[in-house]
C-alpha cells in the first residue's frame, strides 16, 4: 500500500508491497472491529478445548492464529494513532505475514481424517498420507520463509541486497502458501469424487479452502504487483480480501466438532451417538473382523 508513517522514515520500503501496508488513522476502526471479534471468538475456542469430545490437536493452529490476529490488531490500533519504531513495525509485519498460514494445516489435517474416517486402512491410497505431509512440509517452508523476510525489514532499510531478499522470501511464502491451498482444495474433491467420501466434510474441507484461497490469492497478486496505486494495494482490499475471509476460515473451523465430524480410525464411533447400532452391526459384518469399518 502507498500510505508510509510520518513519524519514521521508511520510504526505502515503498517499493515493497507491504500486505496492510503501514498503519495509519484509518486503520484504527476496522483494527477495533477485528479485534472486538476475535475477543467474543475467545469463549468458542476454550469450550472446543475444554469439552473432550471437541478436543483435537487440530486447533493448536487455530490457537495460534488467534493469538496472532489479536497481537496484530493490538499493534496496528497503537500504530495508526502514535509514533512508532522498528521493532514495532516488524513485529506487525511478521504476525500480518504468518497468521493465515496457520489456517492451512487444519484444512490438510481434516481432509486426511476425512480419508482415514471413510475408508479402511488397507483400502486408503497410499499417495493421500504422503501427500499430506508434503502439504504440511510445503506449509512449513510458506511459514518460514514469511518470518524470515519481514524479520530482515532492518537490513533491508540501508541495503539492496537485503531488500531484494526480502521481495524474494516474501514472494515465495505467497506463492508457496497458494500451491498448498489450492491443491489441498483439489485432492478434497478428487478424494471424494472417486471415494464417495461423506459430502458434509467435503463441503466444510472446500468451504474453509475457498475462504483460504482467496486470501492467498489476494497475497500472491498483491506481493507481486509493482503499481502501488492498484486497487490490490487498497487498504479496503486488505480488510476485505484478508481480513474478512480468513476470520470466515477461522469461525468455519470453530463452527464444528473436528473429532465428531472427523472421527479417523479410533472416534468414528464415538460421534456422540450419531451411528445407531444396525449401522455398526451392519459394517462389522461388511468388514467381517468383528470391528466396524470406517466410512
Amino acid at each position: 500500500m502507498s500510505s508510509t508513517p510520518t513519524s519514521t522514515d521508511y520510504s526505502s520500503l515503498s517499493n515493497i508491497n507491504f500486505t496492510g501496508g503501514f498503519p495509519t488513522s484509518a486503520d484504527l476502526a476496522p483494527s477495533i472491529v477485528f479485534l472486538v471479534i476475535y475477543a467474543f471468538a475467545i469463549p468458542l475456542l476454550l469450550f472446543r478445548w475444554f469439552r473432550r469430545s471437541d478436543r483435537t490437536t487440530l486447533l493448536i493452529r487455530p490457537t495460534i492464529f488467534l493469538v496472532c490476529r489479536i497481537g496484530m490488531l493490538v499493534i496496528r490500533a497503537y500504530m495508526s494513532k502514535n509514533t512508532y519504531g522498528e521493532g514495532l513495525l516488524i513485529a506487525e509485519l511478521v504476525l500480518v505475514s504468518i497468521g493465515f498460514l496457520f489456517l492451512i494445516e487444519p484444512v490438510i489435517g481434516c481432509w486426511k481424517l476425512q480419508i482415514d474416517s471413510d475408508m479402511s486402512q488397507e483400502d486408503r491410497p497410499r499417495w493421500v498420507k504422503r501427500l499430506a505431509t508434503l502439504l504440511k512440509l510445503t506449509l512449513l517452508a510458506a511459514i518460514i520463509t514469511a518470518i524470515v523476510g519481514s524479520s530482515m525489514i532492518s537490513q533491508a532499510l540501508g541495503s539492496d541486497y537485503y531488500m531484494s531478499v526480502v521481495k524474494s522470501l516474501r514472494h515465495a511464502s505467497s506463492v508457496l502458501s497458494f500451491c498448498t491451498v489450492v491443491i489441498a482444495a483439489l485432492a478434497a474433491i478428487l478424494t471424494s469424487v472417486k471415494f464417495s467420501l461423506d459430502k458434509r466434510g467435503t463441503i466444510f474441507i472446500l468451504s474453509t479452502a475457498g475462504c483460504l484461497i482467496v486470501v492467498a490469492v489476494y497475497r500472491m497478486v498483491q506481493n507481486f504487483t509493482t503499481d502501488h496505486d492498484a486497487p490490490v494495494n487498497s487498504r479496503v482490499a486488505f480488510w476485505v480480501l484478508q481480513m474478512v475471509f480468513e476470520l470466515f476460515a477461522f469461525l468455519l473451523i470453530l463452527g464444528i466438532s473436528i473429532p465428531t465430524w472427523f472421527p479417523g480410525d479410533a472416534g468414528r464411533l464415538s460421534r456422540n451417538n450419531t451411528v445407531s447400532a444396525p449401522d455398526v452391526e451392519a459394517y462389522q459384518m461388511r468388514d467381517g473382523q468383528g470391528q466396524p469399518k470406517n466410512y
